[in-house]
């Protein structure tokens, strides 16, 4: 798969590039060609950040009620972010769906939320944050940190967490620096 970035005034700089890959392939074959906007994805550091969120309230929490996990937390803060999509499937093959869409990663839960009238079964099926946007990242950052505030748990100051999520600039995250 050959990727062309460009922004639309410049589309005639890269033409020749595209001419020239279109005649790379194979002749007898049909292809697709595909424009889509390009989105910037979240950054590791943000992610990084997001797991010591997780990690702190997994902390705090185990104090208080029984013990409590970095993955539950990270789980619970994917379904308040609520980046999902509902499958209408078979009630015996939900069982199956769910184990390989867990497969995908830790933050990829589901649960069954309805029934249809035809029989099936509803499964909610949550995306994990490695296929979030910088903006949804955000959102579930957001969250922890008002979750951490609520309980005390200290923060990146509002600028630092600004450039850590939405800049990709890398941010110290211990010794004091909020």
């Amino acid at each position: 798969m050959e990727q062309i970035q460009f922004v639309p005034k410049d589309f005639e700089l890269v033409l020749p590039r595209l001419i020239r890959f279109v005649k790379s392939l194979p002749q007898e074959k049909n292809f697709v060609l595909e424009i889509k906007e390009e989105k910037k994805l979240r950054s590791l550091t943000a992610n990084a950040y997001l797991w010591v969120l997780c990690e702190k309230l997994a902390a705090e929490r185990s104090k208080e009620d029984a013990l409590t996990t970095k993955e539950e937390i990270y789980i619970d803060a994917i379904r308040e972010a609520g980046m999902y999509r509902d499958f209408h499937i078979r009630q015996e093959e939900a069982p199956t769906f769910c184990t390989m869409w867990h497969a995908f990663g830790t933050g990829w839960p589901t649960e069954q939320v309805d029934y249809t009238p035809d029989g099936l079964v509803v499964i909610r099926a949550y995306y994990g944050s490695s296929v979030y946007s910088t903006k949804r990242m955000a959102r579930l950052i957001d969250n922890l940190v008002q979750d951490c505030k609520a309980v005390g748990i200290e923060t990146l100051p509002p600028d630092k967490l600004a450039a850590l999520v939405n800049q990709h600039q890398p941010v110290k995250i211990g010794g004091g620096d909020g």
